[in-house]
């Protein structure tokens, strides 16, 4: 297995199983800090730039340009030089960049008083720091990730290999059935592959041009999230521009879901999460859907209905 990802809510106790799984298989943990901060060095970003572009939406003056892109890109493709150097383990947010084709992907929750506590021991001894509001900024951060995965990645919440929650099962047990896990899943898209579309991603990001890729055998995937006209003409000046990327064989170029969305300044969509329902909402219609579409394990008889924190 190339890559194994923990992701959910802050305080579920993710890191903890990642460093634990990371000890027993014998490789490495990187955490969204390690990753954000090695995207900063290798192309020269801020790494402020880089936490708002994945943490919240972007600065109005930056909602309608490619920055969010970018960051995103170098974030990316620090994770396929990782994986490509040898096996590891991601916890966090920047796990759910991975496709779902490639590694294991463990969605780790806990219930609210256990991630209450987990808070308490963290901050009990800062002064003037609202617990209950710093777990809902962290929720909240949670979900317009999420949100934005869904819109211009791609990526729904219920694409994981399994659902864990730490307080019902012990650490060694839990180990024992994500490593069985990662030894029977197969593999659909090689690092390799991850690593030539995360290349094409930055050149779009680069470019401005709001396509995500995939990378599956010899064929590429190009997928525009913005109305353009004569879209036949904007495939082949994308086709064009990716040529020029060593292992590109097949191009193929399709719209994605937001291509026929219209608004007055184009592609605004793609830089800004979409907020029509009130956040909280918005998180229980996304994962509720866990329930209904039951990935290959998971470590109790049923998960909660709702995974949002309550006022």
């Amino acid at each position: 297995m190339s890559v194994i990802t923990f992701f959910g809510r802050a305080y579920t106790g993710k890191a903890q199983l990642a460093q634990k799984a990371a000890d027993v298989l014998g490789c490495k943990v990187l955490y969204d800090q390690d990753i954000i901060d090695a995207a900063a060095e290798k192309y020269n970003l801020k790494k402020c730039r880089i936490e708002s572009s994945i943490f919240k939406d972007p600065p109005f003056a930056d909602r309608y340009t490619p920055v969010k892109a970018k960051c995103i890109a170098a974030v990316r493709s620090v994770l396929a030089d990782k994986i490509e150097q040898g096996p590891v383990v991601v916890s966090g947010f920047l796990g759910r960049l991975i496709p779902p084709e490639m590694g294991l992907h463990i969605l780790v929750t806990a219930p609210k008083g256990f991630r209450n506590r987990n808070i308490q021991r963290e901050t009990g001894k800062k002064t003037g720091v609202d617990t209950k509001k710093y777990l809902e900024l962290s929720d909240e951060a949670f979900l317009r990730w999420s949100l934005y995965l869904r819109s211009a990645e791609s990526r729904r919440p219920m694409d994981c290999d399994g659902v864990v929650n730490v307080t019902t099962t012990g650490l060694s047990d839990l180990i024992e059935l994500i490593s069985s896990a990662a030894e029977n899943k197969k593999e659909e898209m090689t690092p390799q592959e991850f690593a030539l579309s995360a290349e094409v991603s930055h050149l779009m990001a680069e470019k401005g041009h709001p396509v995500s890729v995939a990378a599956r055998h010899d064929q590429l995937d190009l997928v525009v999230h913005k109305p353009v006209l004569m879209f036949s003409r904007y495939g082949k000046k994308l086709a064009a521009l990716v040529q020029s990327v060593n292992g590109v064989k097949k191009i193929n170029t399709r719209s994605g879901r937001l291509f026929y969305q219209t608004d007055i300044l184009p592609g605004s969509n793609y830089f800004k999460t979409p907020t029509s329902a009130p956040i909280k909402k918005q998180y229980e219609q996304l994962y509720k859907r866990v329930t209904e579409r039951r990935p290959s394990f998971m470590n109790r008889v049923a998960p909660e209905p709702q995974l949002v924190a309550h006022a």
